[in-house]
């Protein structure tokens, strides 16, 4: 059984047992859907942080259970290409990202296919780089299966050419089976590393690395000490004109085009989302000057590094952003209770040789008989 509600979420009636609803937005008790093992990025407010990386805005995509939804997702109808190299299923599937390292080596399902025999797509996406269901049933085989029917059924109805996935977690093996045993094609698309804290100080951490690793990590360490650089933490300030500085410099050398309004507008809404005693900054300085910078956000036990800086204009800067993006982070975490570390996608070999083991997140895809 499909259904569609448009109407606000106060005024939606509750869905009948086995109801597939796709609704406007995420509602207020969303994270009552998440289970001990969910990604902090699943939670509402990771959501509503960049919520405008899904076209038309997020939708709640959920099966019914009788007593709440079963198995839920975000996501939403896209009615054409966006040519996002990551957040645009056309360009990940066709093959259109691999020169940028997405979906690299394939296969890609829809090479030399159209725009038009692709949209309208709904697409499966949470904003934040990662996605998995959400609910009581997201390891339950029969629910995935339930909810994979739901959509599709719900998509041909509601005039979708297709549907596909992005960032699809590797942890719900249950969903991604259930997404293939109904025709969909798993694409691996991007690699993201995280590190799991398992040590009680920085030494326990070095034994984590290999022999020379740990030789070099302290050879750096010591090269910017003895260079006088103070490596330490403080938490976000309302305004940070330095670090948007340095983030001018780093978005114009992956070819960027740098704004200082939205990257301190960025800042702000980072320290207003989640309260300045969860946003930290950790920063490498010399006499005063900044030289490097990691931003780290704490949801619960998890750290997840979202910006970083370096001034590349100082020779002295060298090393520091390793300092401040791996080295004091890891010095940090057991004392504040800090479980894991959210490292993100690329630049995987540095991250690699600092201690991150790297997971493969999919694409999944299917056109739909109209």
């Amino acid at each position: 059984m499909t259904q569609m509600d448009d109407l606000p979420a106060p005024a939606v009636r509750p869905a009948p047992p086995g109801a597939f609803t796709v609704r406007p937005g995420v509602p207020d008790d969303w994270d009552a859907l998440l289970g001990a093992g969910s990604p902090a990025t699943l939670s509402r407010r990771w959501i509503t942080l960049a919520e405008g990386r899904i076209p038309g805005g997020a939708r709640t995509l959920a099966l019914n259970g009788g007593h709440g939804p079963s198995v839920a997702l975000v996501g939403g109808p896209v009615a054409e290409p966006t040519g996002h190299v990551r957040f645009d299923p056309f360009r990940v599937l066709s093959g259109g990202s691999a020169a940028d390292g997405v979906a690299e080596l394939g296969p890609h399902p829809w090479r030399g296919r159209a725009p038009e025999d692709v949209f309208p797509c709904c697409l499966l996406m949470f904003p934040n780089y990662e996605t998995a269901p959400a609910g009581p049933g997201a390891h339950d085989p029969v629910a995935c299966g339930r909810w994979v029917d739901g959509l599709v059924d719900w998509a041909r109805d509601n005039g979708m050419r297709s549907v596909a996935g992005l960032f699809l977690r590797p942890d719900f093996p249950v969903f991604t089976d259930a997404l293939r045993e109904r025709g969909f094609d798993i694409v691996p698309m991007v690699d993201r590393c995280d590190m799991d804290v398992t040590w009680q100080d920085f030494d326990g951490y070095l034994a984590t690395l290999p022999r020379k690793r740990r030789f070099a990590v302290r050879r750096e360490l010591r090269d910017i000490a003895l260079a006088g650089v103070v490596v330490g933490e403080r938490p976000v300030g309302e305004e940070e004109p330095e670090l948007v500085r340095l983030r001018h410099q780093i978005v114009t050398k992956y070819g960027g085009v740098p704004d200082a309004e939205r990257e301190a507008g960025s800042l702000r809404h980072l320290r207003e989302h989640f309260g300045p005693e969860n946003v930290t900054v950790v920063e490498a300085r010399r006499d005063g000057a900044l030289l490097s910078f990691s931003i780290l956000v704490r949801d619960g036990a998890q750290w997840t590094v979202l910006m970083s800086g370096t001034d590349y204009d100082r020779p002295d800067a060298s090393f520091t952003y390793f300092a401040t993006m791996f080295y004091r982070p890891a010095e940090l975490a057991p004392r504040l209770g800090i479980t894991s570390m959210a490292y993100g996608l690329g630049t995987l070999q540095a991250k690699k040789l600092r201690g991150c083991t790297v997971n493969t997140l999919s694409a999944a895809a299917l056109l739909l008989d109209r």
